[in-house]
């Protein structure tokens, strides 16, 4: 397995087009957000990915969280406080874990890799 900069939930961070935009300028990535931000107001219709890369930083990853982070849903974030509390590094170092509450949030098929990741994580 590949070096992995893991967020509390699993994800990996190197996968996220927020993360790339904040630590990499990845033009590529700021372009897959394009829609969205088109779709809240925040970029307008006729501007590109350059205007989403001025808006960052979005996340720097949830263990070097900072106050300016775009997303302010971090501070909040059941699993990380979770693991903040236990002192661990991810879920997957939880005695508990899946637990009832990252299972339903693993269902979502967008987070269904993050889970496997931890799973393997735990298989000696």
């Amino acid at each position: 397995m590949k070096n992995l900069k893991l967020a509390a939930c699993g994800m990996d961070c190197d996968e996220c087009a927020s993360y790339k935009v904040t630590t990499k300028k990845d033009l590529d990535a700021a372009e897959l957000m394009l829609p969205w931000f088109k779709s809240q107001g925040l970029v307008a219709e006729n501007e590109g990915a350059e205007a989403v890369l001025k808006l960052a930083p979005f996340c720097t990853g949830c263990w070097n969280m900072k106050n300016d982070c775009y997303w302010s849903g971090c501070n909040t974030c059941h699993f990380r406080t979770c693991c903040v509390e236990k002192h661990i590094n991810h879920c997957g170092e939880c005695a508990d874990f899946p637990c009832k509450r990252y299972t339903e949030w693993a269902s979502n098929e967008t987070y269904k890799k993050a889970m496997g990741r931890l799973l393997a994580l735990k298989t000696p």
